[in-house]
């Protein structure tokens, strides 16, 4: 088994994708030069490659690391968790959870990481299609339509993304107010860091399996602050947590029966091939041995019914079904 540490990786609405191979292990919470980043969930440990190889188009073959199985639920159970949930919110304790679980499907003897990924670039250009292996992490694929920060020359720019729902059906005011809420998050997180601040109105956000609402938000940071300075601030936000923020956080990691480790951590690459820009790890797998692991969550108000936040992911879970 090769000890490699592998990121694979294309941006959206670009045709061509980058490879980057390590000889080494993956450096811990190294954020002063320019890499590839990802990182976890629980633990807020932030992974780079260390010194890697660059390739453009060219895929990279390699020994992938396999973990084990994560804890799949009941429907049942899954219901009975998000009644818990609103309970929590309803007394005041909190104004939004976001509650995930785990879809495991079995491995087909055929499936092939090559190309699920270039499956993936096709069916969702609007995407960040991306592949990750380490010892470390196991092996990670996903296609995530958000995007936590991107810098261009001076100006950084970050969404507001929550609310879901499948054509034909209107949006409703709990998912009006959803995305609300987290606007109003992301805003009073940069304000201290940010001058200029533009945001747009919600618009609808279709990733081809599910339709989200989306808000643009535009502005230029402090000469005194960096990047880093705003991520550490802004994850996580309350599309992938939930609100006060380190409440929710540790009420998830109690809550939740597994370990979300990379899903719903940041990832992307900074300062190298001219992109500059995190995404939030949504619409991600895990690949383990026998079966492959789908994360699948949802933003839980007051007013959530858990027969329709289960219907949510599941629709969620068909951006991945629909490659494998």
């Amino acid at each position: 088994m090769s000890n490699k540490a592998i990121a694979i990786y294309r941006m959206p609405n670009e045709q061509d994708f980058y490879s980057l191979t390590s000889q080494n292990e993956l450096e811990i919470n190294s954020t002063s030069k320019s890499c590839f980043f990802f990182s976890d969930f629980e633990n807020g440990i932030i992974y780079s490659l260390k010194n890697p190889e660059i390739k453009k188009n060219t895929w990279i073959n390699f020994d992938f690391q396999h973990n084990s199985s994560e804890i799949e639920i009941s429907k049942e159970a899954y219901i009975k968790k998000i009644e818990v949930v609103t309970q929590r919110i309803k007394a005041g304790e909190f104004k939004k959870v976001v509650f995930s679980r785990i879809k495991n499907i079995e491995k087909s003897a055929d499936f092939n990481l090559e190309k699920t990924f270039k499956d993936l670039c096709y069916n969702y250009p609007k995407a960040f299609i991306y592949c990750v292996s380490s010892e470390e992490t196991g092996t990670w694929m996903g296609a995530s339509p958000e995007l936590l920060i991107e810098q261009k020359q001076e100006t950084y720019s970050t969404v507001s993304l929550a609310g879901t729902r499948i054509e034909g059906i209107n949006w409703t005011d709990k998912e009006k107010e959803e995305q609300q809420v987290v606007t109003d998050y992301i805003l009073n997180k940069i304000a201290p860091y940010s001058t200029s601040t533009k945001v747009s109105e919600p618009f609808d956000l279709n990733t081809g399996t599910v339709i989200h609402l989306k808000s643009k938000i535009e502005f230029k940071l402090n000469e005194n602050n960096t990047i880093w300075d705003l991520v550490s601030f802004l994850h996580p936000t309350p599309a992938v947590c939930g609100i006060p923020s380190e409440k929710a956080k540790q009420f998830i990691k109690e809550l939740e029966p597994q370990n979300r480790k990379l899903y719903t951590g940041f990832i992307g690459p900074m300062g190298i091939n001219n992109h500059s820009s995190l995404f939030v790890n949504l619409r991600c797998m895990q690949v383990c041995k026998e079966s492959i692991s789908l994360y699948l969550g949802g933003g839980i108000m007051a007013n959530s019914d858990p027969e329709n936040e289960w219907i949510e992911t599941e629709n969620k879970a068909k951006t991945l079904l629909k490659v494998l």
